[in-house]
């Protein structure tokens, strides 16, 4: 493409730019309105203009439909309309080029970029600008409108700035398409802010260079488009290391992508191709410049051929002639007598216009004798203003050829003479002239184009269409004619005129107009019939005529008008009535017209009617004052007197029905004329339960905000934009206490959060805004080093058709409960020690109680056998002794246990 691009040009060596501009224009103009029409409609094919790729933003489209526009005008036919319009559509693209520039610069949203659609998928945290164009995008649109309207000014030094702002753009898109190809998002992507889309980035580019095609002359277009070697040369090598550019450098980067070489071998292998492609280039030019010197050697050595070969011919045709001016001597001498005896005058003149010879027809021509001619020059035949007018010729022309002229000359009386002169120029620079008076035709050719320029001044600037037509053919139209039907005057020379430019159905009624007109019934016609243009279509015409005769032949000479759009008039007029009277009978809103001079009803519909309890025939006629309370008619009065040009709303006023109740309604009027009178078109809308319902809706919104403000639980509204837009006196205290907000700040309340917290409460709307709910604890630190806890409920908020609007955000003090449930988990793991504590002191207790037990167990058998053994009973004493002291251990531990404190069992 970019061979071709550099390969066109003029003759004069300049780059021919209109089918390119053209045709880039179009696909400009197409790509915008095709994703306008994708974001309009929701067609996300349209929206991303190749699918799989991101979408294109929506004030992008409009830049690029604008700047289509734009280049088409620039490269059709010019006029001053079209030059305004031109101007108005770059000034479009650089405004909003250059708003969008200063909402990245001065951090400020000037709301364009919804202002046609709405965006909201595009909003990330890095970019949450919903439809905003990417910098570099926003500052190539900017350059390609200020580029264009500079270079729309008149020439001048600044021009070449202009071209270069053109340039620009075309490196700014020509790296972003580099990047891609490469992929190094650094290219394309400007400060990893935002970047540019590859469709975006081949529309930059192409139609900066189809803008600086416009002046293929300035800056480095010039340097391509030219047709001399070094640009020719030029062309040639910008375009194959282009190509070598982007196809090994791709291969080079995919070969990487793909782990298929190291990326050493990657390199060396693009640095050798680069070589290889270098010499190439270096020894193709080499061979084309060897080869375009061959052919100038070549083409002088011809020449010299040529000129040695011509000087043989000069030396052969130089003998001719002296043998020719021999003959043409001999000539003169037999045409002599003839040169006497001609009726037309004939003279002789030397190479500096001094009369030779002349007959008498010359003399009797100009009135002077054959002696004072022979002493005078032609100059003495003409004055100054003639020389200006009608230089002489004949120092101009060839030996041996013959011109024919018209010139004025003086004749010795003064008067001035037309005369038609034939002159031919002898080999000894002589010239023969031969003239003849044309002062009689002169002035009949005057007065017959005198009459043709009327006839066509008047015709051919005529805004009525006049047609001339002889043997039912057409023998003139002029423009005006012809434009009316789409055609050139000359496609309806020669053709019917009723079978050319009369509809099928309308041409029985021409016809008859020609058979009156022909048989002489009639000498003219006036009538309205349906025309057919070029393009099928069909229009109305009022055709005026009369038959008269031109060259001896029957001939209809007439006029026609194009009454199409009064045809259309007239209908609309009858369908605008019929549309009025039909809204005005049906409209489900109560209207009704009252004249202003005697206040009476003279038109309502039956929504009126039924509104106040008449019939339409009772309300027809009747004062309107019975529609007011009587404490009002004097301002009703006051109101008819005022002039109302434009709808003016009266607000609530009350109202009267037919059973004497008393409503609220709502009115807007205005003064129309109505059948020939001047009347006052009223609409009314009952609004009697609109204000008692909106009166109960302010007291219940009244009782939920006193609710809300009474409630432990902070609540806060949040639209799509994370905007708190309603908040109740809980959430304002929690956010003064946890985050420093102030009242009244515009600052986002997730910008007060810490990092960490704002980014994790950033997933959660995110989630929120997919229709979920969320709900998590949190703690926040207290000023004593105590820790307070909250418990948050996100949940959306959608309307009628689940779109979400926005979420609730609710905050409960849950710090108590959290304290709670701390000291439970507290005496819980207390509990569970004294537990462990029991358990063990039990254990080695029973330990112990197991001694004496089982020695009591093993005396008593004995005690049985001599229940008087004395010393069993000591053991069976001292046992017991010793398991009340175990018991009592057992005792001690446990109220220690329980209460902390030690018991001492011997103090009883």
């Amino acid at each position: 493409m970019l061979n071709s691009y550099f390969h066109t040009s003029q003759p004069n060596g300049h780059f021919l730019p209109s089918k390119t501009v053209k045709w880039i224009a179009l696909i400009s103009l197409f790509t915008g309105v095709a994703v306008l029409i994708g974001w309009t409609f929701d067609i996300k094919g349209l929206e991303s203009v190749i699918p799989g790729l991101v979408t294109m933003k929506i004030n992008s489209a409009i830049c690029f439909a604008l700047l289509g526009w734009a280049l088409i005008i620039k490269n059709g036919q010019q006029s001053r309309s079209a030059n305004i319009i031109y101007r108005i559509l770059l000034l479009l693209v650089s405004v909003i080029g250059g708003v969008t520039l200063l909402e990245y610069q001065v951090h400020f949203d000037a709301h364009i970029d919804q202002f046609f659609a709405a965006d909201y998928q595009s909003v990330t945290i890095r970019f949450p600008f919903p439809g905003r164009m990417a910098y570099n995008t926003a500052a190539s649109f900017t350059l390609l409108g200020l580029g264009l309207l500079g270079l729309n000014t008149r020439p001048g030094k600044f021009h070449i700035i202009f071209q270069y702002l053109l340039h620009a753009v075309t490196v700014i898109s020509g790296i972003a398409i580099m990047g891609y190809i490469y992929g190094v998002s650094m290219l394309y992507n400007f400060l990893y802010v935002s970047s540019m889309a590859i469709h975006t980035a081949i529309l930059l580019f192409l139609l900066s260079m189809a803008a600086s095609l416009l002046n293929p002359q300035l800056g480095v277009t010039g340097l391509f488009t030219g047709k001399g070697i070094g640009n020719r040369m030029a062309r040639r090598h910008f375009t194959t290391l282009l190509l070598v550019l982007i196809v090994f450098g791709s291969l080079r980067i995919q070969s990487e992508r793909f782990h298929i070489l190291p990326p050493e071998i990657g390199v060396s292998l693009l640095a050798i191709s680069l070589l290889i492609t270098s010499l190439m280039m270096i020894w193709i030019t080499a061979n084309w410049l060897n080869k375009v010197d061959d052919q100038r050697s070549k083409a002088e050595e011809e020449i010299r051929n040529i000129n040695t070969h011509l000087e043989l011919k000069v030396e052969e045709r130089s003998a001719k002639l002296r043998e020719l001016n021999t003959e043409l001597q001999k000539s003169e001498e037999r045409y002599h007598s003839l040169f006497e005896h001609a009726s037309d005058a004939i003279y002789v003149l030397s190479n500096t216009g001094d009369f030779m010879d002349v007959n008498d027809s010359v003399c009797h021509l100009t009135g002077y004798t054959r002696e004072e001619l022979l002493q005078m020059n032609i100059t003495s035949l003409l004055n100054v203003e003639l020389l200006q007018n009608y230089p002489l010729i004949y120092t101009e022309i060839e030996p041996g050829r013959s011109t024919i002229a018209e010139r004025k000359i003086i004749k010795k009386n003064g008067d001035l003479l037309d005369v038609e002169i034939n002159l031919k120029r002898f080999v000894d620079e002589r010239i023969l002239v031969v003239a003849r008076d044309v002062t009689h035709r002169k002035l009949m050719e005057a007065e017959l184009r005198m009459a043709e320029v009327r006839f066509r001044t008047i015709a051919e600037k005529s805004m009525v269409g006049i047609y001339i037509v002889q043997n039912n053919k057409v023998i003139y139209v002029n423009p005006r004619f012809a434009e009316i039907f789409g055609y050139d005057p000359n496609d309806l020379i020669g053709n019917s005129l009723i079978e050319t430019v009369i509809h099928p159905d309308y041409r029985h009624i021409v016809t008859e107009m020609v058979r009156l007109r022909n048989e002489e019934s009639i000498e003219s016609v006036h009538y309205e019939t349906m025309g057919r243009r070029k393009d099928g279509s069909s229009n109305w015409v009022e055709f005026y005529g009369t038959r008269t005769f031109f060259e001896d032949k029957p001939t209809f000479i007439g006029s026609m008008i194009d009454i199409t759009d009064r045809k259309k008039a007239e209908d609309e007029l009858k369908t605008s009535e019929q549309k009025y009277k039909l809204l005005f009978e049906s409209s489900p809103m109560p209207l009704w017209i009252a004249a202003k001079d005697d206040l009476t009803v003279i038109a309502a519909n039956n929504a009126a009617a039924k509104l106040y309890g008449y019939t339409p025939e009772e309300l027809y006629g009747m004062d309107i004052k019975k529609l007011r309370p009587v404490k009002y008619w004097n301002i009703l009065l006051a109101r008819y007197q005022a002039d109302l040009k434009e709808a003016t709303d009266f607000g609530v006023v009350e109202h009267v029905k037919k059973d004497g109740t008393e409503i609220l309604v709502n009115i807007i009027a205005q003064d129309i004329e109505f059948e020939g009178r001047l009347a006052r078109l009223s609409s009314t809308s009952d609004v009697t339960e609109k204000l008692k319902a909106e009166e109960l809706l302010k007291t219940s919104e009244a009782n939920l905000q006193t609710i809300l403000n009474n409630t432990d639980t902070a609540y806060a509204l949040l639209n799509a934009d994370l905007d708190i837009v309603e908040y109740n006196n809980k959430a304002l205290i929690f956010a003064q206490n946890q985050f420093n907000f102030e009242q009244g700040s515009t600052i986002k309340i997730y910008d007060l959060m810490p990092e960490d917290r704002r980014l994790q409460f950033l997933e959660y709307t995110d989630n929120v805004f997919k229709g979920n709910t969320i709900s998590y604890e949190v703690s926040y630190p207290h000023e004593d080093n105590t820790q307070l806890w909250y418990y948050v409920r996100l949940f959306p908020i959608a309307d009628k058709d689940n779109k979400i609007l926005g979420l609730v955000l609710a905050i409960t003090d849950i710090t108590k409960r959290k304290e709670a449930e701390h000291d439970l988990q507290t005496a819980y793991q207390s509990i569970q020690s004294h537990i462990d504590k029991i358990r063990e002191m039990t254990w080695k207790q029973s330990h112990l109680v197991r001694s004496p037990l089982a020695n009591l167990k093993g005396l008593f058998p004995i005690l049985k056998t001599d229940p008087s053994d004395e010393q069993v009973l000591g053991f069976i004493e001292t046992e017991l002794e010793r398991m009340d002291d175990i018991l009592w251990e057992m005792a001690e531990g446990t109220s220690m246990i329980g209460t902390g404190r030690t018991i001492d069992h011997h103090a009883e």
